[in-house]
């Protein structure tokens, strides 16, 4: 089967001399200006956000007033407005947005096709009413790579004035073979601070593994810092916005993804399973909403797994997307409804890592210590590691089979507690047990 990837590298330009920088800050708001009135005129008339249905609408209209722009500012500018108001109509049935229609403030100059701009490996040259220029391009180790490894550049280009300097957003694209065995399976659940994951092969259970992300306690511990900056002080403050601005957040959830996400494609890889994952649903999740604190571990939930699958399919690899209803209410080994009352207090547990205890490390005493949550809930006569139930049942999904234990006893089964950041494994966690008998590995 092949896929094609694709990969967007953020570059940025020399700087431009004055007639460069004069004619792209009139392209800029020539964009701004149509995109703001084609907002307008597709809320009013209640128009699809299809490129066929933009570009009748509005193309003959904005040539015959503007002849002299090229015809890929026009046809930008409608898909650029088309994407605004797709988004506003979603945001608006879940009731997010304040304002009757968007405002389109930030600009970025969007060229659809390479008819109206051309690339020559070391700069960026753009068609515009008074001729062509050119933006030579400040070169990085990622945008060498794409150039030489085989990949192509797409047709759509994106630029955007920042003083006397142009960012260029530049997306490549490259078909890759993706192959997948009959009968293996990686089964995905991203929780609040963990991604469970199963593996199968030929159509048995082989392995559970856990990646523990820690995302829940980044969130929560992010929250806290800013309510602690910003309390007694407006945000507007100057000061107060320096310290924010120095909060990595974002990068550091990102970067705890992306190293699982690294971890995942290399089991699949050497597998040659097919991913499978939840598909998010914001209705199923509704119901968390009924305190502040169950909006947080939403927002968490949320971010953590359309982030994670969004990474998951640019990958090279077989990703399907499945239901996750019901399956973290569902006994997988009988199909019997858990009964989440029944739910065991968190126990945690504190693992001293072997695999870090080298060298004068392990002689001088410094050891890490690696924090565990486990939940279990309880099905007849055994405990179930609460978040291992969803990722065997998505398997259930897909293949429809019974499921089926490496061993003869299920309480061998056990799950693999495993560190993303350096890809080790720190623990284990039994996921069957007898409720007397309730210890960690």
């Amino acid at each position: 089967m092949l896929k094609t990837l694709k990969r967007t590298v953020k570059l940025e330009s020399d700087f431009l001399n004055e007639w460069k920088y004069r004619v792209l800050r009139e392209v800029e708001e020539y964009q701004r200006k149509f995109v703001n009135e084609m907002i307008e005129v597709i809320l009013s008339e209640a128009l699809q956000t299809t490129r066929k249905k933009l570009h009748e609408r509005f193309y003959s209209d904005y040539k015959e007033k503007y002849p002299f722009l090229p015809s890929r500012v026009i046809e930008g500018a409608y898909i650029v407005a088309g994407r605004i108001v797709k988004s506003f109509r979603e945001r608006r049935k879940k009731g997010l947005t304040r304002k009757d229609k968007p405002e389109y403030k930030r600009v970025m100059i969007t060229i659809p096709n390479m008819v109206n701009w051309k690339f020559n490996k070391v700069s960026v040259s753009v068609l515009t009413h008074k001729g062509w220029v050119e933006i030579p391009l400040k070169f990085t180790k990622q945008f060498v790579h794409y150039i030489y490894e085989g990949w192509r550049v797409s047709q759509e280009l994106k630029l955007r004035l920042v003083g006397r300097k142009v960012l260029v957003w530049l997306t490549f694209e490259k078909e890759v073979e993706v192959e997948s065995k009959e009968g293996n399976y990686i089964s995905i659940d991203v929780n609040e601070n963990n991604v469970t994951l199963a593996t199968f092969e030929n159509f048995k259970l082989k392995e559970l593994r856990r990646y523990e992300t820690g995302l829940g306690r980044i969130v929560v511990n992010y929250s806290l810092r800013r309510e602690e900056i910003t309390k007694g002080h407006s945000t507007k403050d100057q000061l107060v916005k320096k310290k924010l601005r120095k909060l990595r957040e974002r990068e550091r959830k990102t970067d705890v993804l992306r190293k699982t996400v690294k971890r995942v494609v290399e089991l699949a890889r050497d597998l040659r399973a097919k991913v499978i994952v939840g598909k998010f649903s914001s209705r199923s999740k509704e119901k968390m909403e009924s305190n502040k604190n169950d909006k947080l571990r939403h927002r968490i939930h949320q971010w953590s797994v359309v982030k994670f699958v969004d990474m998951l399919k640019t990958q090279a690899i077989d990703v399907d997307e499945v239901s996750e209803s019901y399956t973290s209410s569902i006994n997988p080994f009988n199909g019997e409804k858990l009964r989440k009352g029944k739910q065991v207090v968190e126990k945690v547990i504190r693992v001293f890592n072997p695999y870090l205890m080298t060298g004068t490390a392990h002689e001088g005493g410094g050891i890490k210590v690696f924090k565990v949550n486990a939940r279990y809930l309880e099905s007849g006569e055994v405990l179930l590691e609460r978040d291992s139930i969803a990722p065997l049942n998505l398997v259930r999904k897909v293949d429809g089979r019974v499921l089926v234990f490496p061993s003869t006893s299920p309480n061998e089964l056990r799950v693999t507690v495993y560190d993303p950041l350096r890809g080790v494994p720190v623990a284990e966690l039994k996921v069957i047990k007898s409720k007397e008998k309730l210890r960690h590995g």
